[in-house]
């Protein structure tokens, strides 16, 4: 099964079929742990490396309280939020979010990275039919 899903035919594009100069999102994303934190010790940490051919360079929530998590259901990227979104939760290209467990730091990261990388395949199928 896995030599199959691994196999030249079935991995996903990583480049333009085109020579379009499409540049692809870069983005810094660690988890680390701070003892000397009791109650939050697992920070998720977001940076932007490089921007890219996408939307915006600040893609991150900014304002985050207790109910963040749940509200947003573990994506803490600000692509796709309404003008009211994103009054509340702001945005920045720089975010560390603090957490009582690996586990939560880990679906927030995990949630906020596929949801990214979706919306990464989804602009640069669009930019390359554009210009096909």
């Amino acid at each position: 099964m896995k030599k199959w899903m691994y196999s030249p035919k079935h991995m996903p594009k990583q480049d333009p079929a085109n020579a379009v100069d499409y540049k692809t999102m870069e983005i810094d994303v660690v988890i680390k742990c701070f003892v000397s934190d009791k109650d939050r010790p697992f920070r998720v940490i977001f940076k932007v490396e490089k921007q890219g051919s996408f939307f915006s360079k600040d893609i991150f929530v900014q304002n985050v309280d207790a109910k963040t998590p749940y509200e947003l259901v573990h994506n803490f990227s600000t692509l796709g939020m309404n003008y009211e979104e994103l009054k509340k939760y702001g945005s920045t290209d720089y975010a560390e979010y603090s957490f009582a467990t690996l586990e939560e730091a880990k679906k927030v990261k995990d949630t906020t990275v596929e949801y990214i990388r979706f919306l990464i395949r989804e602009h640069q199928q669009e930019t390359l039919a554009q210009t096909s």
